[in-house]
């Protein structure tokens, strides 16, 4: 006889997860708006026109020695071996949801699963899709190009089930007991991944699929040789919370987000600086912000930021996208800066009492030290490899940045407010 509660609970496992897909969308979406209006939008225009520059550049004049085999290989086994996990489990769920283990593997796991799996065929669907112009241009491998549509097809079928094998064969890794299992598994399907990737791309179909399928075959069989949980839950979750940070550093880019359990980082390579500072109490809190800045979440957007920008700097090689970029990497970088301006220290000051007239001066310190040092490397960066250079426009550009960042934006953080007012 059939159980009559089980479709009512199945249906409220599924919507439990749509419900926790909603809250971590709310978590989200909303600062996903301040990131574009910070600029990181005219960024991406940048880069997007840069790369479609290159792309066609590329396509009108193919170098006769590309190396259109490892490039391919090396972009259709990153986009293939991608095999990320949403589940939007938290550690409380063990105690929860443990009675109803089968059904959440059966209901929530097996389909988040098989998205998965949807979401790589489809990820490397359109990675070969960009490649092929290229792949069918560039005489290294031009020989190996399908000759017919079923060919095309053909190809393009199997990097889809590449892609979505792989989200297949992680999730038997994240089943898998041992640790060692897990480590010699995913090194297994990376391997077949890439080799994988370069056998379909340069040599005839007829002999690279079956290679393909046997590799992936052997892989598959071997995870089933390992002891295996039913649902990995340590696993999951801890990749969920993973998941959960990376979104909330990549946002921490671009807007201060609230960390769930926020630390200081160590940071050796710069938090030394602070040590360097005078040990008297005229800079006492210089030496708080200093460390505080150096060490803490906003540093962090900060110095990110600016490094996604120097790389931008670096490869761009066009007079218009640097300066672009230079202008809008000077302007968000300073903006992220003036929430050292909020950190008021009240617990430190209650213990040890310092003037709290110098609070606002030292904050401002810190972030002309932080901004004024961004301006000057990023504009090496961007200036001195520019070919002819423009030395009133880049000169022009530095004087703004430093404007910019060692006189109003300290400025505006010394500017005491109404919490000021309160301490006093």
């Amino acid at each position: 006889m059939a159980n009559p509660s089980r479709p009512p609970r199945n249906a409220k496992l599924r919507e439990w997860r749509s419900g926790r897909a909603a809250a971590f969308r709310g978590e989200v979406l909303p600062y996903v708006r301040y990131v574009f209006q910070s600029g990181f939008a005219l960024v991406l225009s940048a880069i997007g026109i840069t790369l479609l520059a290159w792309y066609a550049g590329l396509l009108s004049k193919m170098p006769t020695a590309w190396p259109a085999d490892i490039v391919g290989t090396a972009a259709l086994a990153l986009a293939s071996v991608y095999a990320p996990l949403r589940t939007y489990m938290e550690p409380a769920d063990t105690v929860y949801l443990l009675p109803v283990e089968r059904a959440l593997l059966s209901d929530v796991l097996r389909p988040s699963v098989r998205r998965a799996g949807i979401a790589g065929g489809l990820r490397a669907l359109a990675v070969f899709a960009v490649f092929a112009p290229l792949y069918v241009r560039a005489p290294v491998t031009a020989d190996a190009a399908p000759a017919g549509t079923a060919g095309w097809i053909a190809l393009a079928l199997s990097f889809a089930l590449l892609g979505g094998w792989n989200a297949y064969a992680a999730w038997g890794e994240r089943r898998c007991a041992s640790a060692a299992w897990r480590f010699w598994l995913r090194g297994a399907r990376w391997a077949v991944t890439a080799l994988a990737a370069w056998a379909l791309l340069t040599k005839a179909l007829a002999l690279s699929l079956p290679f393909a399928v046997l590799a992936a075959a052997l892989v598959s069989a071997a995870s089933l040789l390992a002891a295996r949980h039913a649902l990995p839950w340590d696993r999951v979750i801890a990749e969920e919370q993973g998941a959960r940070r990376r979104w909330k550093g990549f946002l921490g880019w671009f807007v201060d987000v609230p960390n769930e359990s926020p630390s200081p980082a160590r940071r050796a390579w710069i938090a030394w600086i602070g040590d360097r500072l005078p040990r008297t109490r005229r800079y006492a809190w210089h030496y708080l912000y200093v460390k505080t800045m150096l060490r803490g979440e906003a540093f962090g957007a900060f110095w990110r930021w600016n490094a996604v920008l120097a790389v931008i700097l670096a490869f761009a090689k066009q007079p218009s996208v640097d300066m672009i970029a230079y202008a809008i990497a000077v302007a968000v970088g300073g903006l992220q800066l003036t929430e050292l301006g909020r950190i008021r220290f009240a617990e430190h000051a209650s213990v040890v009492p310092l003037p709290p007239e110098g609070r606002r001066l030292a904050a401002a310190a810190a972030v002309r030290m932080a901004g004024v040092a961004a301006a000057v490397l990023l504009w090496l960066i961007a200036a001195v490899p520019s070919r002819p250079f423009d030395a009133s426009l880049w000169l022009l550009a530095l004087a703004a940045g430093l404007l910019w960042t060692g006189w109003l934006l300290p400025r505006r953080v010394a500017k005491p407010d109404e919490d000021d007012e309160d301490d006093a």
